[in-house]
């Protein structure tokens, strides 16, 4: 969930200062003050958890917000970089960024929301949906996010990707760059701690990206194809680190693999929820989805003047983020309707589910992209965190909004139906599938398009989604593109 740099049409509220008690005399933001207890669940398959609520002698925590997202800074944390922007004549153009404004809040490290654990069971079973698309609908409405129990992939498969993803991060740090993100023209790769900046603030975390794992387009041309084109290709395996790691690639690859079937599930119940048939999504995301899946590790730091926030506060950009994280803690959400902020605590045995700015934009601001940052690491040991991003075919043109979408509250989902349920009928009438379009537009793909720098967002067309993809990972990651992306072949 660390995805950053929304696009500009999609406008993260700023908040006004929310008046907070203490009785600490201490300014020092406690970061890890929270006591994360192992939650109870109950018999029913669906749980609610409520977030941690910090003691009333928690120091509060000083926010700076900008216009488009809320950036952290600690009271007695000194802002230690500024983003360096890499410019020359072709950096494609993107949607204009709205001016950046700032103002002050002191924002209580705590939340008295519950956060719903679903169980993908009940998901599953016909008894059962009704309840489960209901209280998905009420969770990506309210906070627009979830976590998720019995969602088929092993406990086994989970902590082996943790361990993988941990064995790589004890590797020397001359066999990590043997990785470095900037080798790829995919955007795959090591990224060391302090290079990735969140709003302006330097990110305290190391990381490690994967994608799909294809053959590169031979046709691509830098400066002449379009941009998103070049993400497709191979991810990086170099041969020392394989032999120091034969578990590495095999592993990454096989939670990618089920990580995607589980996506594909979780799409099929986020339209379920709108309202829409069951394969409503599924052209969109074709048999060949763009995915990232980014490892990050947040050492344990002692001092708050020692480094900055572990991930900035932001929206993630596309549709879906699936998470796998520790028990160590540290990701705190906000809720939408208060800007209060939640710690959206490790539960065993689940994934976090949140909505991206995608979804958002499609439901006008029915279901939340949920703002979320990762506080300072003061465990004493490090975090860990695997955060899953699921998106549309490069090629797919996303319509702006779903045509008449029912914004009820609660909808009756008593004869909702799965793909593999659903009478097979010909001469079925759908557009993509399930995804109406306003007055009949019919919208070409980007591959298609002349221009070699399309814009993410089009007002009348929708957008492209390998755009919105090539936007943030650009934004990201500015020397993967200076490297790659600037010269003519």
């Amino acid at each position: 969930m660390f995805e950053n740099h929304a696009p500009a049409d999609i406008v993260i509220p700023t908040f006004v200062e929310i008046p907070i008690k203490s009785t600490s005399s201490s300014s020092t933001t406690a970061a890890s003050a929270s006591r994360i207890t192992t939650p109870t669940y109950s018999s029913s398959s669906t749980t609610t958890i409520t977030a941690t609520t910090l003691s009333s002698e928690t120091p509060s925590t000083t926010i700076t917000t900008i216009a488009n997202a809320a950036a952290v800074t600690s009271s007695n944390t000194t802002a230690t970089a500024s983003a360096t922007t890499t410019t020359n004549a072709t950096t494609p153009t993107y949607p204009t960024t709205a001016a950046v404004t700032t103002t002050t809040e002191k924002v209580a490290t705590k939340a008295n929301e519950k956060v719903k654990v679903l169980s993908l069971h009940d998901f599953n079973n016909p008894a059962t949906r009704p309840r489960f698309l209901t209280d998905m609908r009420e969770s990506l409405i309210e906070l627009g996010t979830f976590y998720i129990k019995d969602h088929g992939i092993t406990t086994e498969m989970t902590a082996g990707a943790m361990k993988t993803v941990q064995d790589y991060f004890a590797l020397p740090l001359e066999e990590k760059k043997k990785m470095l993100i900037g080798n790829s023209r995919h955007f795959r790769g090591y990224k060391l701690i302090g290079e990735e900046f969140t709003n302006n603030q330097v990110d305290h975390r190391e990381q490690l990206q994967f994608g799909p794992e294809q053959s590169a387009l031979p046709s691509f041309v830098p400066s002449q194809s379009p941009d998103y084109q070049g993400l497709q290709g191979p991810n990086q395996w170099p041969t020392s680190t394989l032999a120091l790691l034969p578990a590495f690639q095999p592993h990454i690859l096989e939670f990618m693999r089920q990580l995607e079937t589980l996506s594909h599930r979780l799409m099929e119940a986020v339209a379920l929820s709108l309202g829409q048939s069951a394969h409503y999504f599924r052209d969109l995301f074709s048999e060949t989805p763009y995915y990232r899946l980014k490892a990050a590790k947040y050492p344990s730091v002692k001092n708050t003047k020692a480094a900055t926030i572990g991930c900035g506060a932001h929206k993630d950009t596309g549709f879906l983020t699936v998470l796998l994280q520790d028990m160590v803690g540290g990701l705190q959400g906000q809720i939408p309707a208060t800007g209060e902020w939640m710690d959206t605590r490790p539960v065993p045995e689940t994934f976090i589910v949140t909505m991206g700015e995608a979804m958002e934009r499609m439901t006008g601001g029915l279901y939340q992209a949920t703002v979320h940052r990762v506080l300072n690491n003061m465990s004493g040991q490090d975090r860990y965190s695997i955060p899953y991003f699921f998106d549309p075919a490069l090629d797919t043109r996303v319509p702006n909004q779903i045509e008449n979408l029912d914004r009820s509250a609660h909808l009756d989902f008593s004869n909702a139906q799965t793909r593999e349920e659903l009478p097979k009928a010909d001469g079925e009438n759908f557009c993509g599938l399930g995804i109406t379009t306003q007055d009949d537009v019919s919208f070409p793909t980007t591959a298609s398009a002349s221009s070699s720098r399309q814009s993410a967002v089009d007002e009348k067309e929708g957008w492209s989604s390998g755009a919105l993809v090539f936007e943030t990972v650009h934004r990201c990651h500015p020397e993967v593109y200076a490297r790659w992306y600037t010269r003519e072949e």
